[in-house]
């Protein structure tokens, strides 16, 4: 089943990570999974990026992408309150649609959307590209072949530094009305998708706890993109979303879970960390060292330590997709969201299902997003 043009929709900062994924993978799909369009209400950001990645056409009416016959697969980058609304309009379009994460700003909107997906006939998925990382695709495995025995317990942590300054400016992002909630929306999604994609399905949040430690921020005098500085007017706005949350969870299979995001833990980047426990072992893994995983097993003897199980051209997608799919070699960010873009092209052109973090899963974990948020407030 052939595709043809491929736009994404919102030349921010996350826009040019679909950008340069479909720039490096597309070509392996023939001449029809062309670089048609880059889309944002800004011409010059949409321009910028066009040029770098090399699409051929900008536009800044997103309507105006979804009516063209010529594009076929559409990326949704835009803010949080905008996911819902574009992708269920390209979805009635027929168009392939990748949503960016949260697939919305609450568990009622994303259903719709899981609805029309579910009925659709093209391909759509929500951007979970932290299932593509080697070490946590191999930790899933040693889970699902009881190396570990019995799930006791996982832990997962996303923690950033994005908004640690407080003379970053205002924007969307620390609006719920636009952005939902703050961390655990941002950041938090993604660690909620891997407790489930390592764990399965959530029983029940039994509690939580949010902090908003900069109340209030100075607005802009013009445009923002992303987490940079711009100059900054004296007029400030409330920040009504969480910088911390963190929840305790109990999973179907009887394990409990501990998540905890933040966009405020000064020094941090851009840190999943991950740990999982069972009857017979341990797992850990970081993003700060992507080269491997380390894993603790239970002997006869009662002895234990972490063993480190490096990168392998054998992990899935490496061998395959990898730039130098060698033992050892770091497999980064940019890596993981190809290897999930080749994914979502691979399933467009051969009309099956997106099932690695599907409209579906989108939709599960904003349940569980949302069971979080009512348990912040109940448990204050």
């Amino acid at each position: 089943m052939p595709f043809h043009g491929i736009t994404v929709i919102g030349a921010g900062m996350i826009g040019a990570a679909h950008a340069a994924a479909y720039r490096q993978f597309a070509h392996r799909f023939g001449p029809t999974g062309n670089l048609h369009t880059v889309c944002d209400m800004n011409p010059d950001a949409a321009r910028r990026l066009a040029a770098d990645w090399g699409f051929a056409q900008t536009e800044t009416d997103w309507r105006a992408v979804i009516a063209n016959p010529e594009i076929e697969v559409v990326s949704v980058c835009l803010p949080n309150f905008l996911h819902t609304e574009v992708t269920l309009a390209a979805l009635a379009a027929g168009k392939h649609v990748l949503c960016e994460k949260p697939l919305a700003l609450d568990a009622a909107s994303a259903r719709s959307v899981a609805e029309v997906a579910r009925k659709a006939r093209s391909v759509s998925g929500t951007v979970f590209n932290y299932r593509r990382i080697p070490a946590i695709a191999a930790i899933k495995a040693r889970i699902e072949a009881g190396d570990l025995g019995k799930p006791v317990q996982i832990l997962v942590q996303f923690q950033c530094d994005y908004a640690a300054d407080p003379l970053l400016p205002h924007s969307w992002r620390y609006e719920l009305a636009k952005a939902g909630p703050g961390a655990l929306l941002d950041v938090g999604t993604h660690a909620v998708d891997t407790m489930r994609f390592l764990f399965g399905d959530v029983a029940e949040v039994i509690g939580a706890i949010s902090t908003i430690s900069i109340t209030e921020r100075r607005l802009p005098l013009g445009a923002t993109t992303g987490h940079g500085h711009v100059a900054l007017s004296d007029k400030t706005a409330v920040v009504d979303n969480d910088d911390v949350m963190s929840a305790l969870l109990r999973f179907t299979n009887g394990a409990q879970g501990y998540l905890s995001a933040s966009r405020v833990a000064v020094g941090s980047g851009n840190r999943l960390t991950v740990e999982v426990m069972g009857t017979e072992g341990t797992a850990r893994f970081t993003t700060e060292m992507p080269s491997f995983y380390e894993i603790a097993l239970r002997s006869p003897d009662g002895s234990t330590g972490f063993t480190r199980v490096m990168n392998s051209p054998a992990a899935p997608d490496i061998g395959a997709l990898g730039t130098v799919p060698h033992d050892a070699v770091s497999i980064g960010y940019a890596e993981w969201f190809g290897f999930m873009l080749h994914e979502f092209l691979t399933c467009c052109a051969e009309g099956r299902p997106f099932k690695n973090g599907s409209i579906q899963d989108g939709y599960e974990a904003v349940m569980i997003l949302d069971e979080i948020q009512r348990a912040s407030k109940r448990d204050r």
